[in-house]
């Protein structure tokens, strides 16, 4: 496995950045990424790190793939021109108490979760809609072992010892949709602008079954402030913006605050494999919400933006909610 998962790893990567014809007049291609971890939260526990490599370009047809998936997902429509891309994503779940070799069977179990993307973003001034295929592994062969281990060893850690006691392998598929929706957009003095979307969506598969609702308010500092993206790039489960960017000259910056609001019928990385025995934890909550906020910076082709994460406890014997944060960096080529 130590050799596998860098091969793969990197195989994927070099994948990001291949070129795809495009029209003359197409919007560029947009690399984006994106690295969450329960550092900015001070603490090291369940939801402890993602990371996502994702190239999105402009194309006038889309993905197979993706427009059969639309159709299985009420109000997403992707059969018109969208922006269409791919991305490799990485994540690790661990135990509050990573230092044990037994992992307390009562808390979240050690998982990692490996997979590429397939995203078709359809969009107009007021309206984003999203699918999004996930396939991938979960299990040992997802390398979140080899990836905590050597970091953990890299910068000094706590070794994290109880990963013999992981999710077992298993293919994991996730269809999602989300439509975002601004219901309102406001001029202010000092040329300043807010507006205010509201979203919903639906994500089915082996990995996580969910319906998920909120709302998402920004205020911007420029005229262009608010006209580059809907909302940075996450990780999902998350409110993420698509990984769409547009750029523009100058400068612009935005402050932004929202909820997510899920309704999980099932959750892999607490309910437990599929077919096979493995840990899982009682008592999950099916109510979860997200709570953040965060700052973007534009500066003409590029985008850095914060997001802080409040996350509400996902069963009933973890301590406290989940806190965590996200840095991502899009640069449209």
């Amino acid at each position: 496995m130590t050799l596998r998962i860098p091969v793969i790893g990197a195989a994927l990567v070099a994948a990001l950045f291949v070129s795809t014809a495009t029209a003359d007049d197409a919007a560029p291609a947009v690399i984006s990424v994106t690295v969450e971890n329960d550092l900015f939260g001070g603490t090291d526990r369940n939801y402890s790190n993602g990371l996502r490599l994702e190239r999105m370009a402009s194309e006038e047809r889309t993905f197979g793939i993706l427009k059969s998936a639309a159709r299985l997902l009420p109000g997403i429509d992707v059969d018109n021109q969208v922006r269409q891309g791919y991305a490799l994503s990485h994540v690790i779940y661990t135990p509050e108490n990573i230092s044990a070799v037994v992992p307390d069977p009562n808390d979240r179990p050690y998982a990692g979760w490996l997979n590429i993307s397939f995203t078709g973003v359809a969009q107009d001034q007021n309206t984003q809609s999203t699918v999004q295929v996930n396939l991938g592994i979960v299990g040992p062969s997802a390398g979140g072992d080899y990836v905590q281990t050597n970091w953990h060893d890299l910068i000094n850690a706590v070794e994290p010892r109880g990963w013999d006691s992981q999710l077992k392998d298993e293919p994991g598929i996730e269809l999602i949709g989300q439509r975002q929706e601004l219901v309102g957009r406001y001029e202010l003095p000092f040329d300043l602008r807010t507006d205010l979307a509201v979203h919903g969506g639906l994500a089915l598969g082996n990995v996580r079954t969910y319906a998920n609702a909120g709302a998402m308010a920004r205020f911007g500092i420029g005229a262009d402030s608010l006209q580059s993206d809907f909302s940075p790039p996450r990780i999902r489960p998350a409110l993420s913006g698509g990984g769409v960017y547009r750029p523009d000259d100058g400068f612009g910056a935005y402050l932004f605050a929202g909820v997510d609001v899920r309704a999980v019928a099932r959750d892999i990385f607490l309910d437990g494999n599929t077919f096979r025995d493995s840990p899982s934890v009682d008592d999950r909550r099916t109510l979860v919400a997200d709570i953040q906020s965060g700052i973007a910076f534009r500066y003409q082709n590029a985008q850095i933006a914060f997001t802080y994460v409040h996350r509400t406890e996902q069963f009933r014997a973890q301590d406290g909610p989940q806190r965590f944060g996200a840095i991502s960096l899009s640069v449209a080529m």
